[in-house]
């Protein structure tokens, strides 16, 4: 039986593509704007460029457009073997590092 990553790529890009998302543009066009703001209202002000939102924006859309690009890679069949053959604890139904040591 195959992976759901493996069984389902569009899906596991999607989840992906959220999950690195909401903290990006959160991150970016939310939290990141206001301290700019703050510090615009300061001695900073004069040196922060009028389109910079506009530019975080951007920035957060290219951070979530590539993880999903990155796991959509990793989930090609292909990929997913190669990962199985020389990085198991990187596969999606591998055993992640330390699972089977004695306690």
């Amino acid at each position: 039986m195959s992976p759901t990553q493996a069984a389902h790529p569009w899906r596991a890009t999607l989840r992906t593509a959220v999950a690195v998302g909401i903290p990006a543009f959160l991150g970016l066009a939310v939290i990141l704007p206001a301290i700019l703001a703050e510090l615009a209202n300061g001695p900073l002000g004069p040196y922060l460029p009028p389109g910079l939102i506009a530019w975080l924006l951007g920035f957060a859309g290219l951070i979530t457009a590539a993880s999903a690009a990155i796991t959509r890679v990793l989930a090609i069949p292909g990929v997913v073997e190669w990962c199985r053959k020389y990085l198991s604890f990187m596969s999606p139904d591998g055993d992640p590092p330390g699972r089977h040591e004695a306690i």
